[in-house]
C-alpha cells in the first residue's frame, strides 16, 4: 500500500523511562518483594506500555513506515511488557549497565526522537525528579534532555516529550517547537494531579501525530564543543570535576562508565565493537584502530 502522511520513509527512535507515566508518584522499589509492591510495579509497567503504544499509534497515523525502535531505558531495562507492544516496533531490552551505550543503536539513520514517560531534572519541582547534567556551565537538563542532546549529535530532532508539566517545560526550553504531552501536574516530589490512562494515552497519541507532521519545523538540539560535562544535584550547580573532551558522544560515554557503574569494561566485546583485551572502545578509539589497520 502507498504511504500517506508526513512520516513516509521515516525511522523513529523512542527513548522511554517510567517516572513520567500518568499516575506514577512513587519510585520503583526493586528491593521490596511484597505482594503490594509487586502489584504496583506491574500496574506501572502496564501504564508505561500503553503510553508507549499510544506514541507509536500516533506516529503510524502520521505515516511513519520505517523502523520504530523502542529503548526500554528504565532501571532493569525490562519495564515494558514486551508481548503487548505494538508489533510495528522493535524493542531494546536488558540491564542498562550492560548495554554498549545508554541509547543503543541510535545513529544518523533515524529521522526523529520521541522521549516518553520522562521525569524532571534533579533539584527541580517535578514528580520523582532526579539526575541532572551540566554541560559547559551553560546547560542543565535531566535524562530526557541528555537523550535529546545525543540525538542532536546525529542531527536527529527530538520532536516529542511526555511526562509531567515540569519536564515538558524543561525540554521545551531546549527545543521550543517540540511537541509536549503533559499527562500530570506536579504538586510535590510525590504528588500530582494526573490524567486517567485513557486520557493520557489519547493526549500522547495526538501529540505524537503532530510531532511527526511538524518535524520539518523542529531543529535538532545541538551543543557546540569543546565540552565540559558533569553530573550535579540541580540546575545552576557546577560539577567539581567535570569530564572534558572534543567529542560530545565520547565525553558522555566516559561519564556513564565512571559514574553509573557501567560494566562495559569487564565484558567481552562483540565483533561490531572491536576492542583490545576484551575492552569496549569509544567511537574515537574505534576510528583510530580503523586508521591503524589501513596503514
Amino acid at each position: 500500500m502507498p504511504c500517506h502522511g508526513r512520516g513516509c520513509g521515516m525511522n523513529l527512535y523512542i527513548h522511554t523511562d517510567i517516572e513520567g507515566v500518568a499516575g506514577m508518584v512513587h519510585f520503583e522499589r526493586r528491593e521490596d518483594d511484597s505482594p503490594r509492591n509487586w502489584d504496583i510495579t506491574k500496574r506501572m509497567h502496564r501504564l508505561l506500555t500503553d503510553e508507549v503504544n499510544a506514541a507509536i499509534e500516533g506516529a503510524l497515523e502520521a505515516g511513519v513506515d520505517g523502523t520504530i525502535l523502542v529503548n526500554d531505558a528504565h532501571g532493569s531495562g525490562y519495564s515494558i511488557i514486551f508481548e503487548d507492544l505494538n508489533p510495528a516496533a522493535r524493542i531494546i531490552h536488558g540491564p542498562l549497565t550492560r548495554q554498549p551505550f545508554w541509547m543503543p543503536k541510535l545513529d544518523s539513520s533515524f529521522d526523529a526522537l520521541f522521549c516518553v514517560a520522562q521525569h524532571a531534572m534533579a533539584g527541580s519541582n517535578g514528580v520523582l525528579a532526579h539526575s541532572c547534567w551540566c554541560v559547559n556551565e551553560r546547560y542543565w537538563f535531566g535524562e530526557g534532555g541528555m537523550a535529546m542532546a545525543l540525538a542532536g549529535y546525529f542531527d536527529i530532532p527530538a520532536v516529542l516529550i511526555t511526562g509531567d508539566d515540569t519536564v515538558c517545560a524543561q525540554c521545551q526550553d531546549l527545543v521550543p517547537k517540540m511537541e509536549a504531552a503533559v499527562v500530570k501536574e506536579a504538586l510535590s516530589p510525590f504528588n500530582a494531579v494526573s490524567m486517567t490512562p485513557p486520557e493520557a494515552q489519547r493526549t500522547i497519541c495526538e501529540a505524537a501525530y503532530r510531532a511527526i507532521e511538524r518535524i520539518g519545523d523542529i531543529e535538532p538540539f545541538k551543543i557546540e564543543g569543546p565540552y565540559s560535562i558533569g553530573l550535579v544535584n540541580g540546575p545552576g550547580q557546577i560539577p567539581a570535576n567535570p569530564t572534558e573532551g572534543e567529542d560530545f558522544y565520547d565525553t558522555v560515554y566516559e561519564i556513564l562508565v565512571r559514574n553509573y557503574d557501567y560494566e562495559l569494561q569487564t565484558l567481552t566485546s562483540w565483533p561490531i565493537f572491536p576492542g583490545r583485551d576484551g575492552q569496549f572502545l569509544t567511537k574515537g578509539q574505534r576510528k583510530a584502530l580503523e586508521q591503524e589497520s589501513k596503514q
